[in-house]
């Protein structure tokens, strides 16, 4: 694998829902900020049409492997659609090696996903890693990382959490093409053995996205 030396930019990962309809005003607000950073390092989601696709091609029996590689190509038509509203270049990486010649070549990069049984979080964790970038920030429809069901009336927000609490919180979660977390176990082993951060905010909040990336104080969760 192509490696950089570390770099003080965060891999953002961009969680799909943000390009459902009712993101669309957070996800123009997300385009008009990022334009004005010299650098950037995007891995995006497949979002709520990944999910309904793939929730109905598996009653018709389709296999895990496929429903896989269905959701990863939702994740690059998102990418492709971001880059090119970012008039930036016409072709998303597909793999990691790809991304970091991108970046080091251009000093940004949007990608999707990339093989089956990775999702878009666990990229962004092994892009972080291959160009040295100790920060992911985790843009998501949530404000962060909640010690129960954020539905529940009673559930708290945490500030920080270490990556063996995040871990034993989401242990016990199934994992199959298309579920929606705010992060998975293999994100947070890639994130550990590294010692990446990983900040969680909202997307419906943009100028405390923006606050998040630039290094300044906002509101969200830190893992790590």
């Amino acid at each position: 694998m192509i490696s950089c030396c570390p770099v003080t930019t965060p891999v953002i990962s961009l969680g799909g829902s943000i390009f459902s309809k009712e993101g669309e005003r957070y996800l123009e607000a997300f385009i008009s900020g990022i334009k004005k950073e010299r650098k950037y390092a995007i891995v995006v989601g497949g979002g709520p049409q990944a999910r309904e696709r793939i929730s109905w091609l598996r009653k018709m029996r389709v296999g895990e492997y496929q429903l896989d590689m269905m959701g990863i190509h939702f994740t690059r038509v998102n990418a492709l659609s971001l880059s090119l509203a970012l008039g930036e270049i016409e072709e998303v990486p597909t793999t990691i090696d790809a991304a970091v010649r991108d970046f080091k070549i251009y000093g940004k990069v949007i990608m999707g996903g990339t093989e089956p049984g990775h999702t878009t979080d666990a990229v962004s964790l092994l892009l972080a890693e291959a160009i040295g970038s100790r920060t992911v920030i985790n843009v998501t429809n949530v404000d962060g990382l909640y010690d129960r069901n954020p539905d529940d009336p009673g559930a708290r927000r945490l500030k920080e959490a270490s990556y063996v609490r995040a871990i034993k919180m989401i242990s016990e979660e199934k994992r199959r093409a298309g579920a929606n977390f705010p992060l998975d176990i293999l994100s947070l082993n890639i994130a550990r053995r590294s010692e990446i951060k990983i900040k969680i905010v909202s997307f419906k909040d943009m100028e405390n996205v923006f606050n998040c990336i630039k290094g300044k104080k906002y509101e969200g969760t830190v893992i790590g």
